[in-house]
């Protein structure tokens, strides 16, 4: 029995067109960049089907349109999805990527097409330049996003390396038994097969799109929930969570745990002086440079108003005063830069260590809260160790 390639073109007309459609459609619930993610992938399932449309319709759409036209539409296809990916992970993309593959092969098809006719090397060409796109889509997707890799996102990569190494076989095939012959035959089944392998390729990734969507929503919802929105720290419902966590597995492991609270000296005069704009740039600042003077491990909060809390996983005393002196340090030549205006910021931390008993955030965290208050106490701009009247 042989196989009409014919028939797969037109399946795969079908499908692109309606997967296309239906991303087009459903673009128009999400925002921003997702919403543009989607317009590129269903302007890709439209461009393949078009691509297809005129492979199946050869004697109707002409010569020129079955050999140039549609070829180049399938690696337009490739260069959008290309792009969709860029867009949903943020990765700079140049135009020359998207424009750049169906130039070129509208070149090469028109040359072998027409030029110096000879189909063999025609067919050849096309497959390396989709194996190129392919693999630049597939590093796209393999991208980690803040550290990590989404498992949506390697599916739809493991989909696309499927269909790399049958064209590549295609590829191989073809001059190894063609010895690029000036003529081609279509209709083979070694073409029929990666057809078919193409429709369902394209058909799962076409799929799995919006879930990608999905999954970055879900995210962005989740980060919400956990985030102080204004100094993007960990808020004190999501802290008090991954604290209770550490706290009762360092209880039953016997590791030492730590709080700092820190304080804004007199954050209530910048308020009061130069207004809450630049009261919010200032926590906004003073977040970065905690982030900075703490541990990788360590979690930070913006525990309420001017007030942000630490915990330190396995740091001992002296490793919690380490802490406190490097990020008091940070501090010395701090200045917030408000409409030409250099505002000193200084900060008073109040730390407590438990080495191997702690089973209470809440305690842990107002034994701190009295430590910062006999370091504002002494003079601010210092620290303070819970249960040592001496501020250091």
């Amino acid at each position: 029995m042989t196989l009409d390639i014919r028939s797969f073109w037109l399946i795969g007309a079908l499908c692109s067109c309606g997967l296309g459609s239906l991303l087009l459609l459903v673009s128009r619930a999400y925002p921003g960049n997702l919403s543009r993610m989607l317009r590129f992938c269903g302007s890709a399932g439209l461009s393949l089907a078009a691509g297809w449309a005129i492979l199946f319709e050869r004697e109707a759409a002409g010569e020129f349109s079955f050999l140039v036209v549609s070829r180049t539409l399938l690696t337009l296809s490739l260069c959008l999805q290309y792009r969709a990916v860029a867009e949903i992970k943020r990765q700079q993309s140049s135009v020359f990527w998207v424009l750049g593959p169906p130039v070129l092969m509208f070149a090469v098809c028109a040359w072998f097409g027409y030029g110096t006719r000879n189909l063999t090397v025609l067919v050849m060409l096309f497959c390396v330049i989709q194996v190129a796109m392919m693999i630049l889509l597939v590093q796209s997707l393999l991208q980690k996003e803040d550290g990590h890799r989404l498992f949506i996102d390697v599916v739809i990569a493991s989909v696309y390396a499927v269909f790399i190494a049958s064209t590549i076989a295609v590829a191989v095939n073809l001059l190894w038994t063609s010895r690029l012959s000036a003529t081609y035959e279509f209709n083979n089944r070694y073409s029929a097969w990666n057809n078919i392998l193409a429709i369902v390729v394209f058909a799962i990734a076409f799929s799995m799109y919006p879930l990608m969507v999905s999954e970055r929503l879900n995210r962005a919802l989740t980060i919400q929930a956990m985030r102080d929105p204004l100094t993007g720290l960990y808020n004190r419902r999501a802290f008090e969570e991954i604290a209770y966590r550490e706290i009762a597995g360092a209880s039953r492991t016997g590791n030492p745990v730590s709080v700092l609270v820190l304080d804004i000296d007199r954050f209530k005069q910048v308020n009061d002086k130069y207004g809450h704009t630049a009261g919010d740039g200032v926590l906004k600042a003073v977040a970065d440079t905690l982030r900075d003077g703490l541990r990788t491990e360590d979690f930070l909060c913006r525990w309420g108003g001017d007030e942000f809390c630490a915990l330190l996983p396995r740091a001992k005393r002296d490793q919690a005063q380490n802490v406190a002196e490097r990020v008091l340090k940070a501090f010395e030549t701090f200045h917030f830069a408000f409409e030409g205006n250099q505002i000193e910021i200084a900060l008073s931390i109040g730390i407590m260590s438990e080495e191997g008993h702690a089973k209470d955030l809440a305690l842990l965290v107002q034994l701190a809260d009295n430590a910062l208050y006999q370091a504002k106490l002494a003079g601010r701009n210092r620290f303070a160790f819970a249960m040592d009247g001496n501020p250091e």
